[in-house]
């Protein structure tokens, strides 16, 4: 029988200079981060057939 390894994974985004862990960010600066992963992937699917930007405020 094999033996189950647990795999954690954890994430960091610059912030200014450093490097924080995503669990440690601020509500707002999860919101941002969000924006700019789903903006940043719609616009590399849809390259040349639209262009995708944040929301005014965000």
């Amino acid at each position: 029988m094999r033996k189950q390894q647990e795999i954690k994974t954890v994430s960091y985004v610059h912030v200014g200079d450093k490097l924080v862990c995503t669990d440690d960010l601020t509500p707002e600066q999860k919101v941002r981060l969000g924006t700019w992963l789903k903006t940043t992937y719609l616009n590399n699917l849809y390259r040349g057939q639209a262009v995708f930007k944040p929301a005014a405020g965000e």
